[in-house]
């Protein structure tokens, strides 16, 4: 997300940018995605709407930046075992905490209604850990671990989808023992499945 310059000689208060994510996740979780105003920010983050402008352009930017806050980078191992390297890589989708819970749930209540929250919230938190999923396939196939003809989109698609889907229904992270069932159950041997007959 590229940021607006800050006026110059007016360095950015970190306290400030603190007190301003904390508040909109505190809204988020409190009135969801419609009850979080730049105004509503702006008061219980005790700033001007200007300081939230100067760092974010949009509502859209601001929220995503609050539920990124409490994301967990994604990591693309490479270790050279394909379990080893899926598991690193989705169990991402565990390593939350009790906040980031709701506060992700209203933002995914809400993406499909707003087309720019959806492009936003996709190219900086839904986006990077599956395409770290789709990497360490493709890396595999590129061992001969896995078949060229798997279907490496669908297949790093099935923790994300089992991940949002948990977020938003229960308002909570898979646990790790159902990120490894996936991996165990369904990834594994989907990649490993011999691919069906031509014309089937």
């Amino acid at each position: 997300m590229q940021e607006s310059p800050s006026p110059a000689g007016r360095p950015r208060d970190p306290e400030v940018e603190r007190s301003i994510l904390t508040a909109t996740q505190d809204l988020l979780i409190e009135h969801g995605y419609p009850g979080t105003t730049i105004a509503a920010v702006a008061a219980r983050a005790h700033c001007g709407k200007s300081a939230i402008y100067r760092r974010w352009g949009t509502k859209a930017e601001l929220v995503v930046a609050a539920v990124s806050d409490l994301q967990v980078a994604a990591e693309v191992p490479d270790t050279g075992d394909l379990r080893d390297d899926l598991l690193r890589a989705a169990l991402h989708f565990a390593a939350t905490d009790e906040r980031s819970g709701p506060v992700l749930a209203s933002l995914l209540s809400e993406i499909g209604r707003d087309r720019e929250l959806y492009d936003v919230a996709y190219r900086l938190i839904g986006g990077p850990p599956v395409a770290a999923i789709e990497t360490v396939i493709r890396r595999a196939i590129e061992r001969g671990q896995v078949s060229p003809e798997a279907p490496v989109t669908l297949v790093a698609g099935i923790v994300p989808t089992a991940a949002f889907g948990s977020i938003s229904l229960r308002k909570r992270s898979l646990e790790p023992q159902a990120v490894v069932d996936l991996v165990d159950r369904v990834l594994l041997p989907a990649l490993r499945a011999a691919p069906p007959p031509s014309g089937t």
